[in-house]
């Protein structure tokens, strides 16, 4: 298939613009292969073989004979040419090479582009229906003769006649895109004279417009500079120097908001005068201070002046705005020497006020005579006039009153004065604190201003009352008030403490009383002669009690009067150990008295003590430790009657010696132990049927007897105490002696130990001590 030629599609032709194959793969070609390109090299197997197989083409045939002498001609001519190629291949081998590679890759280009093995597969599908599937065709195509030259000649036109179509379709596919470019040219040529034309245009507004920019920029420069001087100026004059409204304001306008903003900034203005002070001259920074300055001092005493007015008639501010006016004034002033001058003034002249109005009520004074011509705001609440309220000094002669009465008038102008200091200080906002330690001193020092009368008066009817009650409910009237001003007025430290030592007063004169009580009634003949042999209790201390403890009673703290545990337990000893101390101290002083009285009368004493302070809740230690003493009191009384009846029945001796050689026990007892008794001289068995003699005598008649000695003992309970501790002791030692007897002399009293408790009445009593003897 050399013969096939394909001049009229050359590839390289700049004019027809077909599309090209993707890059070829790098396949091995035959070398029969590169003289078959030759005569494709501007073929596309791609898109010439991808027409479908029904269309046809017909070829015009010439005549058989002409057309085999052609092909006869042309083979010959091919043959000399091939022949004249191989003697020249020696001398351009080179160039055959380079010839040979060029097919090669042009060939490789076409049968091995980038096309998928379906659509190679497909174009030569397409190839074998354009030959019709005939062996017969085949062999015709590769025939030497006629025929052959014949079929080739067809198969060329055919193949032509496909390219040209499928070249033809592609064209037509952009023919529409030529007409587009078409007119898009006719429109870029008159957009090219347009744009000529700006250009020129634009050339010329080029010129203009710069020489016009230049003039322009001369003066905005200027208009910058001028800009400049000018905000320097505003700058300097807003921050250096006042206006005549601000200066008319500050020194002669009323004083409201802008007086205000005016000093802050007159103040501000003085502050950044430090910058022109800087300077290399600063007498410009100096004239503006000092004219300033001297504004600012103006406005100052305006505004000090203002407070003074307005703080002198408190009535004034009633009016709002008046009140925030003040307040901005403090604000202005806070920092500043003369608030404390101020602040000094006012307290002064409230103080002056407080105690003309505390004279005018202590001591009754004319209102007229008072030197204060204007009364402060809380008078009406508190004590306005002498007129206005009953003045104390009426209810003087009862001093529980009048110390009620006074502090009531005390705390309501301290609580008003607060309230008022307070009112005065405070805008009303709950985060406004910034004046509280002012508001605190102010209130301080006008309050301390009554803090010596208050405790001169007070501490003067302490002193000349002797009664305790009294004493007792001026202190409860001052403790209470102490809390109430601790509480409301905690900022008045100096009258908060002035309570507290009245407090401390009332306590130290209650002891003051009952101390000189104690010690008169120590050194008084009366009450040493008011001990008599009917040993009842002395009067004095009925008259000593009568007054204390009903002071005592009314207490409802942990302690008495609020002391601490250590003064509370002194005045607890004031009132129950002293008086027992002196009692005792009377009674041993006194001659009268044999043992069994003196226990007695103490007894009777103690009992009285016990039996007043036991209802009384704080006195329960007291009532305890009274308990012991008379416990021991019964104790030793018992021992006093059972010596006495051991004397009578003539059984003290033996008491002794058994005790001597061991004391009895209710635990063990055992006769072996008392066998040294033999060796007395006083065991013997007449002695002891002496003994049992009068025991019968004596035993019928002793509880009578014993009787008679506590007759006037004031508590029956502890008679009958006594009675049965002294028998049952009698009968334990008759029983026990009665053992060691039958032990060591075979002997026993007539009476049995039950015989004895039933004729000493402790029948019960016995068989109660028995039974709990067995049950141990």
């Amino acid at each position: 298939m050399d013969f096939v030629e394909f001049d009229t599609f050359n590839t390289d032709d700049k004019d027809v613009n077909l599309p090209q194959p993707q890059p070829a793969l790098s396949l091995p070609i035959a070398s029969n292969l590169e003289n078959f390109s030759k005569k494709f090299s501007g073929f596309s197997l791609s898109r010439n073989f991808t027409s479908t197989t029904n269309d046809s083409t017909a070829a015009t045939t010439t005549n058989p004979q002409s057309q085999g002498n052609d092909v006869m001609d042309k083979y010959a001519k091919l043959s000399l040419s091939i022949l004249q190629k191989e003697e020249l291949l020696s001398k351009s081998d080179t160039t055959n090479q380079n010839v040979t590679d060029s097919l090669s890759t042009r060939l490789s280009r076409v049968l091995n582009g980038s096309i998928s093995d379906t659509k190679m597969r497909e174009i030569f599908s397409s190839l074998e229906d354009k030959l019709d599937h005939d062996v017969q065709y085949y062999q015709e195509l590769v025939e030497p003769g006629f025929m052959g030259t014949v079929s080739r000649k067809k198969l060329k036109s055919r193949i032509e006649h496909e390219l040209i179509k499928n070249q033809a379709t592609v064209l037509k596919e952009y023919q529409p895109i030529v007409k587009q470019l078409k007119h898009v040219e006719a429109k870029l040529k008159k957009l090219n004279d347009l744009n000529k034309q700006t250009n020129d245009r634009l050339q010329k507004n080029f010129e203009f417009s710069h020489e016009f920019n230049t003039t322009v920029n001369k003066l905005y420069e200027e208009k910058q500079l001028i800009g400049i001087k000018k905000e320097l100026l505003s700058a300097f004059k807003n921050k250096f120097t006042l206006s005549e409204y601000e200066e008319y304001m500050l020194v002669q306008g009323d004083l409201n908001d802008d007086f205000f903003v005016a000093l802050r900034k007159a103040e501000r203005i003085v502050e950044d005068c430090s910058i022109l002070l800087a300077e290399d001259n600063p007498q410009l920074g100096l004239k503006i201070m000092s004219k300033t300055n001297g504004i600012i001092d103006k406005a100052i005493e305006r505004a000090v002046h203002y407070c003074h007015r307005t703080l002198d008639n408190l009535y004034s501010l009633n009016s709002k705005s008046r009140f925030v006016t003040l307040h901005n004034c403090f604000q202005f002033l806070k920092d500043k020497d003369r608030f404390g001058e101020i602040i000094n003034k006012f307290s002064e002249s409230r103080s002056k006020d407080l105690l003309h109005e505390f004279y005018n009520q202590i001591q009754g004074q004319d209102e007229s005579q008072g030197p204060s011509t204007e009364r402060r705001p809380s008078a009406k609440s508190a004590a306005s006039s002498s007129t206005d309220i009953r003045p104390l000094f009426l209810s003087a002669h009862d001093p529980v009153r009048f110390v009620g009465d006074f502090l009531a008038y005390i705390h309501s102008i301290a609580v008003n004065e607060s309230e008022t200091i307070t009112n005065i200080f405070t805008m009303g906002d709950d985060d406004d604190h910034q004046f509280d330690s002012i508001i605190q001193n102010v209130t301080d020092m006008i309050l301390k201003a009554l803090s010596k009368p208050i405790k001169s008066k007070i501490e003067q009817i302490i002193s000349t009352e002797t009664k305790l009650l009294t004493i007792f409910q001026i202190f409860n009237l001052v403790e209470l008030y102490s809390m109430m001003f601790d509480k409301q007025l905690h900022q008045s430290e100096d009258l908060v403490s002035t309570m507290k030592v009245l407090v401390r007063a009332c306590q130290d004169r209650i002891f003051t009383i009952v101390s000189s009580k104690i010690a008169t009634i120590s050194s008084s003949t009366s009450a040493r002669l008011e001990l008599n042999l009917d040993l009842q209790p002395p009067e004095w201390i009925i008259d000593f009690y009568a007054e204390i403890l009903p002071m005592v009673d009314q207490v409802t703290s942990d302690t008495i009067l609020h002391l601490s545990k250590e003064e509370n337990d002194r005045f607890l000893n004031l009132i129950i150990n002293q008086p027992i101390k002196v009692f005792t101290d009377h009674v041993h002083d006194n001659n009268i008295f044999t043992k069994r009285d003196s226990y007695i009368i103490r007894f009777n004493f103690l009992d009285l003590i016990q039996s007043k302070i036991m209802p009384i809740s704080l006195l329960s230690d007291k009532v305890l430790e009274i308990n012991d003493l008379n416990n021991g009191l019964v104790a030793k009384l018992t021992e006093l009657e059972l010596t006495t009846l051991l004397q009578h029945c003539g059984l003290y001796d033996y008491y002794n010696i058994i005790n001597m050689i061991c004391p009895f026990s209710d635990d063990f007892f055992e006769p072996s132990i008392y066998e040294p008794i033999k060796e007395n001289k006083l065991y013997s068995l007449e002695k002891l049927q002496k003994v049992d003699s009068m025991l019968q005598e004596y035993v019928p008649n002793a509880m009578i007897e014993i009787q008679q000695s506590l007759l006037r003992l004031n508590s029956p309970v502890t008679v009958t105490e006594v009675v049965n501790n002294v028998f049952l002791e009698f009968v334990k030692f008759v029983e026990k002696l009665d053992s060691i007897n039958k032990e060591y002399i075979e002997y026993n009293f007539t009476w049995s130990d039950f015989e004895l408790a039933t004729m000493l009445g402790i029948d019960e009593v016995y068989i109660t001590y028995k039974q709990n003897i067995s049950t141990q």
